[in-house]
């Protein structure tokens, strides 16, 4: 009966200075990033993610302005209403995967025909920023919340 060895690949103590720097990069842009969707908030822009956990996770990094899902937009009349009367500019938060770039592009059609502005700006940002680490929004909130922790042991 053989047994299985775990490999787990060590960091050379470089990489791992230049990992921590990278997190921490990343971390101190979603402060950024979440204090500009704050500010936008307040000028009219509110904020389309995909799901609940996506919601989720903006929250938890301090986004407290105006959050529509995707399918809160599509079933809910109400929701086209406010969406209408209330906001003015609406950032696009889709995932980062082919799936969310489909959502996106959908999305950006549907808010011109109902007369509100997409941005997809703060998205691209997020793309660069990330470096391919993370495709999804709802895995933010664990990032982050990782980013501070290594921050403070340091």
């Amino acid at each position: 009966m053989a047994l299985a060895v775990s490999r787990k690949r060590i960091l050379h103590p470089i990489a791992l200075v230049q990992r921590e720097r990278r997190l921490s990069q990343f971390a101190e842009f979603l402060t950024a990033m979440v204090k500009e969707l704050n500010d936008l908030s307040g000028e009219g822009a509110a904020v389309l993610v995909e799901g609940k956990r996506d919601a989720k996770a903006l929250a938890v990094l301090g986004y407290s302005g105006p959050l529509f899902t995707v399918a809160l937009l599509t079933s809910s009349i109400a929701a086209r209403e406010r969406l209408r009367e209330e906001v003015r500019q609406m950032i696009i938060l889709t995932d980062l995967d082919s799936e969310g770039r489909r959502l996106a592009s959908k999305y950006v059609r549907f808010l011109m025909q109902e007369g509100v502005k997409p941005s997809l700006a703060q998205r691209k940002r997020l793309s660069e920023a990330s470096r391919g680490v993370f495709l999804h929004i709802e895995n933010l909130g664990r990032f982050a919340h990782s980013a501070e922790n290594l921050a403070e042991l340091s």
